[in-house]
């Protein structure tokens, strides 16, 4: 299929003649049409959301033509073309950042619009419990989806933003998480998943995960417990032997420190309460100290008292000065 010539086809100022070209072509046979059918449903369907304006839609049909054009190793059953179609739009649409419209993709999943369910959390911390039994905690403005089927043939889970797993244990069913240019999968464990602007990062509380890179298993690695791994934008991979608990502070309420350099101490602060950080002082001391459910102004306030630093909050950011 020559994509260039269907992204012009499908943009509102196509020209008359490329249309007509387009149709020629797809009226050849009735895999054409039915081909040409599927993604043009699927672009309709997108261009509902205002979110795609400024898109680069050559660009982007160039990134699912070499998707496509890319074998898939998995030790599960084959995808149908359809589905296999919808997530390569999910990968090129989380790049982009349009939740949004992936949402409304898989919502309206061809002739069983139903068959995708989504969970967004907003702006407040939310749990899901799976068919499976499973709990997925997930962080502010976060979201998730899964299809009807979830627990029969697979456990496949698509997120973006941020979650808490509690999987329940099943190792005739691997229960996968799709994040960004990451894949996770456990059988029955505790982790977390955290997709940022430059990485993907899973932290194992218990048990084991596997980690790999989503459209290449030979980039992959095993975390275990107390061991975090990242996934780079570059796509490299690393594993650290430790974990941050504080990385999930958002779950546990909680704050701990011991012995922690007080810079660190206050990036984790600043990450807990969505905030940015800017010091102007010099901070060689360190600090052993735990917060449990305590708001920023009362944390702002003992650290003062700790440390000697003048640090107080001004709209965003948090300021540190000697």
């Amino acid at each position: 299929m020559n994509f260039k010539r269907v992204s012009r086809t499908l943009d509102p100022s196509a020209r008359k003649e490329d249309k007509e070209k387009l149709s020629r072509w797809s009226g050849v046979n009735a895999s054409r049409r039915d081909e040409l059918d599927t993604i043009t449903s699927l672009w309709e369907e997108s261009r509902q959301c205002v979110l795609f304006e400024g898109i680069d839609t050559e660009a982007d049909w160039g990134k699912v033509r070499q998707k496509l054009g890319t074998p898939l190793e998995t030790r599960h059953k084959v995808i149908p073309f359809r589905k296999y179609l919808i997530r390569i739009a999910a990968a090129v649409l989380f790049a982009a950042g349009l939740s949004l419209a992936l949402v409304m993709i898989l919502r309206h999943d061809g002739k069983n619009p139903s068959y995708y369910l989504s969970f967004e959390s907003l702006g407040q911390v939310k749990s899901v419990q799976l068919p499976d039994g499973s709990v997925v905690t997930l962080n502010k403005n976060s979201s998730l989806w899964h299809n009807r089927d979830f627990n029969r043939e697979s456990r496949d889970i698509i997120l973006q933003g941020e979650a808490y797993f509690e999987v329940e244990h099943n190792p005739q069913l691997p229960f996968r998480v799709f994040t960004g240019n990451s894949l996770v999968e456990v059988t029955g464990t505790r982790f977390s998943i955290c997709e940022d602007t430059s990485f993907v990062r899973v932290l194992v509380l218990s048990g084991s995960v596997s980690f790999q890179l989503a459209d290449n298993p030979k980039i992959a690695t095993t975390v275990s417990k107390d061991e975090s791994g990242y996934i780079f934008r570059d796509n490299t991979l690393e594993k650290q032997q430790q974990v941050n608990i504080n990385n999930i502070s958002w779950k546990t309420g909680q704050l701990v420190f011991h012995k922690t350099p007080v810079v660190y101490a206050l990036q984790d602060i600043a990450h807990h309460f969505n905030k940015e950080l800017s010091v102007e002082a010099s901070l060689n001391d360190s600090l052993t100290a735990q917060f449990t459910e305590q708001s920023l102004e009362d944390i702002l306030e003992e650290l003062q008292l700790i440390t000697s630093l003048s640090i107080h909050q001004t709209d965003n950011v948090i300021v540190v000065k000697p």
